[in-house]
């Protein structure tokens, strides 16, 4: 089916010109650099393009990775791409990212992630990933993937970051594409925008001449609260329906939510992802596009996170002076179809003492913003105001540029750079924030969890949190600042460690008493020393039931918590009892080593067309033939790949009979066991199917199989291999095999009784 009728039959109304145009762009291989595209002309549906193009057979990167550095607004483009029928991952941080596409490396699949979680990976680094699985992370982000920057403006150190990378790439076989969408084109490539078809489109021309008038009014900061809040009251006197409030901070946004009357919505990114799922589920329906027909009084208070990708519209608009680009994008949510055709709105401009600055955007640049806003007003008296429609402001902006922020600097991403970064085990230390954000601190984030089960001595903190760790829906992203700033000296637990709250680290999952407070309703409220409510036990796997005893009846206290768990399974913890539910399932079975390498090669077959890959799976393991380590296994005849105990107890018995040294790598003897004339790439792929021997050899107590295996001149060999295919090139062969191993290792469990 042609690109225009797919569209409009999964739509319902036909794709606008530059949507068809991209479409065939994109079946003919081409990809642009960049998408320039007005605010609500559809520019999400590039995901619909290349689905479409993928339904159809059309050659198109197998990932498409949409990166949106507003977190609240990953659920609605996820939501989008679901009703297109695509197979969707969100990947938002926390504990449990769902890691299901990487099982399916061959599936079309998109993934709606932000800046940290998206480009931690494709550094090598992903935040929440060990240091084993994050090359796999890195080559499937790396290759055979279109990465889709929306609102690159607002991540510009990301953006130039990727354009390093795209310079710094080898001509790798896998495709890779990235697009910008952002009015400020990345790199040399070609922009796409509207064509003078759009222009004259009746919908499209409907929603770029929609009148959207603002007054410009000023208050100092004493009394901007009670400004904004009276601005709000006076527009909604007059329409009645659904006014916007968008703040640039979480704390006005707070109070003037807490000054308003009637009802009223909160809206920050600043929210665990459940108690933020339920607040949209109540209120999202009330200001999407397209339900004005049902529209009641409602206030809309926010911060810049609905600045980009949430398809919301307002009746009216109070915002807090910003940028001009943050401004237009406010206003993109005002009448966001141009259904109204005239709408009203207010911009507030805080007037700041001397001593005092704005962080979000710097004094200065929001005084010359509004000097120049001033200066294109038209009108007089109470008419008097500048029209932020989208052709009016486009006129307006040819005729004389507003300030501009400053381009922020971004530490140059290096060939060096990616040496170390390329290197994962062991670890090199490589603070990659500036890459993601730049220098400024106030946009890298780390996640909070609030646990009720901290009330007890520190010491044991750690094994609390372990005995149930955390899930994603209970996170809140946080600047790092900030709750570093609310935390203090107070101690909190960072992976396998207690810390004091000074000494956390962007990207960590901070786990916190829910005594600490800084929580409530809706969502970050560091003022706060109510206690914060814990919902592990709602959106967890394990239920902790605190204070309990083996003694216990524990169905009765699970129905007291009107929790069920099926064949619950009782394990004692510090704070009381764990519950999971008993799996029928044994701990495996033995697994012959011949059936699994054989398997893990049909399944490197049915993945890529890669010889090697092939060659590598079928041996990877054929070290594991070491006498000793059939002893570990438990071996009494066949040749085992995996073992069959019964026990850890088991396990540990066995590795103290089978006489191996501490740390023996079955990896390494595996590359002694290859035919004399093995490529280096060969060797290679077979020594790191574990996630190690990416750059160092490991020698595991057993020097001369080291030597024997190449040890001393590995680190060459692997530069070479790094220059010839790439970094994010041989990343992705090596994760072939690895992921290659990984579905064959599940299948053989799946068949495990």
């Amino acid at each position: 089916m042609d690109f225009f009728n797919w569209y409009q039959e999964n739509h319902g109304y036909p794709p606008f010109p530059w949507q068809a145009h991209l479409a065939n762009k994109i079946a003919d291989g081409q990809f642009p650099s960049s998408i320039s595209v007005p605010t609500g002309c559809g520019k999400t549906a590039i995901i619909a393009i290349w689905h479409w193009a993928a339904l159809h057979e059309i050659d198109v990167p197998k990932r498409l990775i949409y990166i949106v550095d507003r977190r609240l607004i990953v659920d609605s483009v996820t939501d989008y791409a679901k009703e297109l029928g695509c197979n969707v991952v969100k990947m938002r941080g926390g504990v449990t990212i769902d890691n299901s596409w990487m099982m399916e490396p061959n599936k079309h699949s998109v993934i709606v992630s932000t800046v940290d979680q998206a480009g931690s990976r494709l550094l090598w680094r992903g935040y929440g990933v060990s240091s084993r699985v994050a090359p796999i992370h890195a080559a499937l982000i790396g290759n055979d993937a279109l990465l889709v920057l929306d609102e690159a403006h607002i991540s510009t150190p990301f953006a130039k970051t990727l354009e390093a990378i795209i310079k710094l790439r080898v001509e790798e076989a896998h495709s890779w594409h990235v697009i910008a969408m952002t009015a400020t084109p990345i790199g040399e490539g070609e922009t796409l925008s509207l064509s003078d078809e759009d222009h004259v489109h009746p919908v499209v021309k409907k929603r770029l001449e929609s009148k959207k008038w603002a007054r410009l009014v000023k208050s100092d900061r004493a009394g901007f609260v009670t400004k904004m809040v009276a601005e709000a009251k006076g527009l909604q006197q007059d329409i009645e329906g659904v006014v916007g409030v968008i703040c640039n901070t979480t704390k006005y946004a707070r109070q003037v939510f807490e000054r308003l009357g009637g009802d009223k919505v909160l809206l920050t990114g600043r929210i665990r992802f459940v108690d933020k799922d339920r607040i949209l589920a109540e209120y999202l329906p009330r200001i999407l596009s397209g339900s004005r027909e049902d529209r009641r009084p409602l206030f809309v208070v926010a911060t810049q996170t609905i600045e980009v990708g949430a398809d919301l519209d307002f009746d009216a608009l109070v915002t807090q002076s910003a940028t001009i680009d943050a401004l237009r994008q406010r206003f993109g949510r005002l009448d966001r179809l141009g259904e109204l055709g005239s709408s009203s709105a207010v911009v507030v401009h805080e007037k700041l003492a001397k001593s005092e600055e704005c962080r979000v955007y710097g004094k200065s640049l929001l005084n010359k913003t509004m000097a120049w806003l001033n200066k294109a007003q038209t009108g007089k008296g109470k008419n008097k105001g500048v029209d932020f429609g989208i052709s009016a402001m486009d006129k307006v902006l040819a005729e004389t540029s507003p300030p501009q922020r400053d381009v922020e600097e971004v530490r140059p991403f290096t060939a060096s750079d990616l040496r170390q970064l390329r290197q994962t085990n062991p670890q090199v230390e490589v603070d990659i924030a500036s890459w993601l954000h730049g220098e400024n601190s106030d946009t890298i984030s780390v996640s909070v969890v609030w646990r009720a089960d901290l009330d007890a001595p520190v010491d044991q903190w750690v094994d609390i949190v372990d005995a149930a760790p955390p899930v994603m829906a209970e996170v809140m992203p946080c600047p790092y600042y900030e709750v570093r700033q609310w935390l203090g000296r107070r101690y909190v637990v960072v992976g396998e460690n207690v810390v004091r709250g000074l000494n956390i680290k962007p990207g960590d999952l901070v786990v916190v008493p829910a005594g600490y407070g800084g929580y409530g309703e809706w969502g970050w409220n560091p003022g706060s020393r109510e206690p914060v409510e814990d919902i592990g036990n709602r959106v967890g796997a394990r239920i902790r039931l605190i204070g309990a005893t083996e003694e216990d009846d524990v169905d009765s206290l699970l129905d007291q918590l009107d929790l069920e768990v099926k064949n619950p399974v009782a394990t004692p913890y510090p704070r009381g009892l764990v519950i999971t539910s008993s799996n029928p399932r044994t701990n495996g079975r033995e697994v012959q080593l011949e059936e699994h390498l054989a398997g893990v090669g049909d399944v490197a077959s049915a993945l890529t067309d890669e010889p090697v890959v092939h060659e590598a799976s079928r041996l990877h393991d054929i070290g594991k033939q070491d006498p000793r380590f059939q002893v570990l296994l438990g071996s009494r005849e066949k040749v085992l790949a995996k073992s069959g105990h019964p026990s850890p107890w088991a396990a540990r018995i066995a590795r103290e009979w089978s006489g191996l040294p501490k740390g023996w790598r079955h990896e390494v003897a595996s590359v002694t066991m290859l035919p004399d004339n093995s490529s280096d790439l060969l060797k290679y792929l077979v020594a790191t199917h574990h996630g190690y021997a990416r750059v160092v050899l490991p020698i595991g107590g057993d020097e001369s199989l080291w030597n024997k295996a190449g040890g001393p001149t590995w680190g060459n060999m692997t530069d070479r291999l790094n220059e010839e295919y790439g970094a994010w090139g041989l990343a992705y062969l090596e994760a072939l095999v690895r992921l290659s191993d990984w579905i064959q290792s599940e299948q053989e469990q799946n068949n495990a009784v």
